[in-house]
């Protein structure tokens, strides 16, 4: 039995980390699904209102922003997604959360 969990545990740390981040992930979006779309519509609304230039939006500053923003964390996210075990217990749990929430 100890020379199998050192060959396992490599599997099962993705699996436990993407199941329950994923699980509270669809909780937290299932608890502030409100104030998910209340936001949304508030984007939209900016959108929309620069498109017909009610207000001026710096789109360079937005994409520089933007583009800040995922370089910090990137460097945390890219190597748990590119992992499938990840990524299928992320969305198992995130199904559940949704569910369950």
């Amino acid at each position: 039995m100890s020379e199998f969990l050192p060959s396992i545990f490599p599997l099962i740390v993705p699996l436990g980390i993407g199941g329950v981040g994923g699980f509270f992930v669809g909780y937290a979006v299932k608890k502030v699904y409100r104030l998910a779309m209340f936001i949304a519509v508030f984007v939209f609304s900016v959108a929309y209102s620069a498109y017909v230039n009610v207000i001026d939006l710096n789109a360079n500053v937005l994409v520089e922003t933007v583009s800040t923003l995922v370089a910090t964390f990137s460097p945390f996210v890219v190597p748990l997604a590119s992992s499938v075990l990840f990524m299928g217990s992320f969305l198992a749990g995130l199904l559940y959360g949704l569910t369950k929430g």
